[in-house]
């Protein structure tokens, strides 16, 4: 596995794993699973771990994983980053204070059986106000960088405008931040963080991680999570496109939509890290397969699938879903 040369966090990997899928909000997630993933990433190079106390019980089930294979992978081999300020759903659920800051730091690592973190993140900072975020939850945690608690400090979220404002106003505070990490902003459905890479590097961040390439479970074949936020126009051309390709290729080439959204979103060089959730150890095979895969296809200079059948039904996903290339949803929703 390729690390990153450009990150700020030593040696991170190229993939990393997405544990918020540990939560069962994807379909049931038990412990054994979490603990066969986490050892199956490791053994192939992958060496972050994310989650967030957000993600029902995800901080439990990863810490008792890294318990469990300390043996094998010292903590020292392997970086963990966390996030803190939401709690639940609606926006009463959210605390960027400074006191709730320190205990959230402290209930993680409490977790995850660590004295400290190497990356944390407010969560979904477009919930709160941008005060809340600079004034009290930044100054906090880069004050527990500066103890060693927390090694680098970010943002998370998902409209990019926000996340870019708040780098810049680091930056101009002479305190850049460290991580930035946009989810379901890079995928076939949209690619919209290709324009704000540069301008978050011009801002000071060392480390953008792109998060949910299969844009939390829609871009796959299975049937998309009813919470999803997407539009039904976008759903319907994601269906379609899903059906095309089980009906092509299903059975003799063995691809599917989530391995041609994987693909399609590790073409993508501006980010640091692309982080994948996987939550059995299956899954994580299959996305370091299509990572390996898009690779190849790199070197070979064409950037084709080898099979000409399989490359014609890829270039007509992509001229349906064109259309969506900018396409966002509003985040907070309304009932938030």
């Amino acid at each position: 596995m390729p690390v990153s040369s450009s990150s700020s966090l030593q040696s991170l990997s190229r993939v990393g794993l997405g544990c918020g899928v540990f939560s069962g909000a994807y379909g049931p997630a038990t412990q054994e699973n979490a603990i066969a993933a986490v050892r199956t990433a490791f053994s192939s190079g992958i060496n972050l771990v994310d989650t967030s106390p957000y993600y029902n019980d995800s901080e439990i089930k990863l810490g008792k994983a890294l318990l469990a294979l300390r043996p094998e992978f010292p903590r020292s081999s392997y970086h963990i980053c966390t996030k803190l300020g939401r709690y639940g759903y609606h926006t009463k659920d959210f605390d960027y204070s400074r006191e709730r800051v320190n205990a959230s730091v402290a209930e993680s690592m409490r977790r995850m059986h660590t004295d400290y973190l190497d990356a944390v993140l407010c969560h979904d900072v477009e919930f709160v106000s941008t005060s809340e975020v600079v004034d009290q939850a930044l100054p906090e945690l880069f004050a527990l960088k500066e103890k060693g608690t927390v090694h680098n400090v970010g943002i998370s979220g998902y409209p990019l405008p926000v996340l870019l404002e708040i780098a810049q106003i680091q930056q101009q505070r002479g305190n850049p931040l460290d991580v930035v990490l946009s989810y379901c902003n890079y995928n076939l459905h949209c690619q919209t963080l290709k324009e704000y890479v540069p301008k978050l590097r011009a801002a000071g961040v060392k480390t953008i991680v792109a998060a949910s390439p299969l844009s939390m479970g829609l871009l796959s074949s299975g049937s998309t999570p009813e919470w999803h936020p997407a539009k039904d126009e976008v759903k319907n051309a994601v269906a379609e496109c899903a059906d095309l390709v089980d009906s092509k290729l299903l059975g003799r080439y063995d691809v599917t939509l989530a391995e041609m959204a994987e693909k399609f979103a590790f073409e993508f060089d501006g980010v640091d890290v692309h982080l994948v959730g996987a939550r059995t150890s299956e899954e994580v095979v299959r996305a370091l397969a299509a990572y390996e895969g898009t690779q190849a296809l790199k070197e070979s200079n064409d950037g084709k699938y080898m099979e000409q059948e399989v490359q014609a039904v890829y270039e007509q996903v992509l001229r349906i879903l064109q259309p969506f290339s900018s396409y966002t949803w509003p985040s907070p929703p309304a009932d938030a």
